[in-house]
């Protein structure tokens, strides 16, 4: 009974000792199983996800809208004044262009009348001569005719200048240890202010009371920059011979060459 029994119980445990053709459907059902939620899991996701960003869009767009809306009325607000600048700059810059044009003439104008001013003052101290030197109060009372009288003796002259007026300079009077200031003095006669200005070039040097004087023409500051300009080129025509030469009022050097050609110079530079 036993030998049966034994026998009986190993031909019922032979079956359990091999599942495979039992499990093998099962793994692949697990697998598909896994495979197909994965799938629905990676759906869901994606639906999750553009959900979110639908709903962040959405509310990202309605704070964007939201401050932006005051932003737009004050920009529709600025249209109209902006408008308005624009417009008046263009006026402005047309009027600034009329503006230029009108100043430029009247910096031409005041060029002109200012050449001319320079010209009458020039012209109006014609008949003046400068005597530089004279001591302070030698003058007396009536310094015309001392001037007069002075010019008489220091050119020895057969007369007495015939002068409108004579006056010290119109600056501050010298303090002791400066030098005096020059008489100017109008004459009344061109042709004796012509003489009295080459007797005293020829005459030169002229001493008074043992002091060193000089007569000069009366011209204007301009004039006397442009005059002295042409010094260094007269010292060189003075080493020329046979030339011949006259500085012109108001500043016109005057050269004649030995062969009769005569030439006139504005610029020293290109006299030179």
């Amino acid at each position: 009974n036993r030998g049966k029994s034994d026998t009986s119980k190993a031909g019922r445990s032979k079956p359990r000792l091999s599942p495979e053709p039992e499990v093998a459907p099962v793994l692949d059902a697990n697998e598909r199983l896994l495979k197909r939620m994965e799938e629905m899991l990676e759906g869901v996701r994606s639906d999750l996800e553009s959900k979110f960003d639908e709903i962040v869009s959405g509310a990202v767009r309605r704070e964007i809208t939201t401050a932006l809306a005051p932003l737009e009325a004050k920009v529709t607000s600025h249209e109209q004044p902006i408008a308005d600048l624009e417009r008046a700059a263009t006026d402005h810059n047309d009027k600034l262009t009329t503006l230029g044009a009108t100043i430029a003439s009247l910096k031409d104008m005041v060029d002109s009348i200012s050449k001319k001013c320079e010209d009458l003052e020039g012209r109006s101290r014609l008949n003046n001569v400068r005597v530089v030197g004279v001591p302070e109060g030698s003058e007396g009372s009536r310094p015309t005719d001392f001037v007069a009288t002075l010019l008489q003796d220091l050119l020895g002259l057969s007369y007495k200048p015939a002068l409108d007026r004579a006056h010290w300079t119109l600056r501050a009077k010298p303090t002791a240890g400066e030098p005096p200031r020059p008489f100017v003095a109008r004459v009344n006669m061109f042709q004796q202010r012509n003489e009295i200005l080459r007797k005293a070039s020829e005459a030169s040097p002229l001493t008074y009371n043992g002091r060193r004087i000089s007569v000069f023409p009366d011209f204007t500051a301009a004039v006397a920059k442009k005059r002295t300009a042409f010094t260094k080129v007269k010292k060189e025509l003075h080493c020329c011979p046979g030339v011949k030469f006259g500085l012109f009022y108001p500043a016109i050097l005057r050269i004649t060459l030995p062969n009769g050609q005569v030439q006139r110079f504005e610029d020293p530079s290109l006299a030179m």
